[in-house]
């Protein structure tokens, strides 16, 4: 069901960073010109064919329909090499509460384990609390580090969670080291985007 994103994937992975945006930003930033004028559906599509390599990092949870992406970069803006930053992290918002985010999330972290990689981090509108619940119920904490999203009026902060550290048992399931799925439908929606 979790896959390397490919080419054939392309507008259904411009259709849900596009609806993920104007659900999870809209009411934040209350920009109507950057969710329906910047953001569109056909100039993400054009940036993926144009830009292959986009791919690379993407996970995508398909169950026959592809419901939700994941995508990270490694030694962001010349970090430490054993960290990994989230971004572009949306599940179709028809699908959210299903524990797609859950999955993308601990799949994604496995991967990075693997990879020997020691921190994993998420940049989150501080306004954006539906992420930051969704954050620390899988083993993230604010760090301290905040900023203000160029461009915005808007601040962020840095989320951390420390790779190949034990969650608290009530957090878990028994046996095979997944989370509880919850029905709150907050299966992310952030790591700092802006129009």
């Amino acid at each position: 069901m979790i896959r390397k994103a490919q080419t054939k994937d392309i507008s259904r992975l411009a259709e849900i960073e596009v609806f993920g945006k104007r659900v999870a930003y809209r009411p934040i930033y209350q920009d109507d010109n950057g969710s329906f004028n910047m953001i569109q559906v056909g100039n993400i599509i054009d940036e993926y064919r144009s830009n292959p390599a986009l791919l690379e990092h993407i996970l995508v949870y398909d169950d026959g329909i592809v419901k939700g992406m994941i995508n990270w970069k490694d030694c962001p803006n010349g970090g430490a090499t054993d960290e990994i930053e989230l971004y572009c992290f949306y599940v179709e918002p028809f699908f959210k509460g299903q524990g797609i985010g859950r999955m993308l999330l601990e799949h994604l972290v496995d991967e990075a384990v693997k990879r020997h990689k020691k921190k994993m981090y998420a940049w989150v509108l501080k306004k954006n609390a539906s992420a930051k619940r969704f954050y620390e119920r899988n083993g993230f904490a604010a760090d301290g580090r905040e900023g203000l999203v160029e461009g915005t009026t808007e601040y962020h902060m840095c989320y951390v969670r420390e790779l190949g550290a034990v969650l608290p048992e009530s957090d878990e399931k028994s046996g095979n080291g997944m989370l509880q799925k919850t029905e709150e439908k907050t299966d992310v929606q952030d790591s700092t985007a802006h129009f």
